[in-house]
């Protein structure tokens, strides 16, 4: 597989199933910033250890799945579902809201506002959050201009947004 195809230099690329669009089109936009927020999720998971670690990236691999569907045409979906192209599920948002609620059941989680820096973790953490809120507003425009076929990423990426945000929170009570 050559990464250097020269086919881009017009300022064009293929989605999924070969659909050729301008590289600032907004479903090149909402799933460029899904791998931007992985990259930063990939950050947070460097400073992270054990099961956080192997946690950000089970989150990262999914994110994959959420980037094909928004790299699919709404005319190709039903090509993702013919070749059996795994998909973000209702067990992958169930598996969010469940550590949610795992971490929310600690009630000192929450004792202030902080500033993103007091670790490298919490900082990485931090960034990866404000990442996936502006992924978040990308999903919601390509939304407003072409009606996703399922309200599941849309949905999936703002309850990941508050896990990371109470992930962040829970690395200060860690180091505290």
């Amino acid at each position: 597989m050559r990464i250097s195809t020269k086919t881009g230099d017009a300022g064009k690329t293929k989605l999924m199933f070969g659909r050729e669009v301008l590289k600032c089109d907004q479903r090149v936009c909402a799933y460029g910033a899904i791998d931007d927020f992985s990259a930063t999720l990939g950050l947070a998971r460097s400073f992270a250890v054990g099961e956080l670690a192997a946690f950000i990236k089970n989150l990262q691999e999914k994110l994959v799945f959420l980037m094909t569907e928004l790299a699919t045409a709404n005319a190709d979906f039903h090509k993702l579902e013919e070749k059996k192209l795994r998909l973000i599920g209702e067990g992958d948002l169930k598996e969010i809201e469940d550590k949610i609620d795992s971490i929310e059941r600690d009630s000192t989680i929450f004792d202030g506002w902080t500033y993103s820096g007091e670790s490298h973790l919490h900082a990485g953490l931090e960034m990866a959050r404000a990442r996936c809120r502006a992924a978040e507003r990308e999903i919601v425009k390509l939304n407003s201009v072409e009606p996703l076929p399922r309200a599941l990423p849309l949905v999936y990426i703002n309850r990941l947004s508050d896990l990371l945000w109470l992930l962040a929170q829970q690395s200060l009570k860690k180091q505290g």
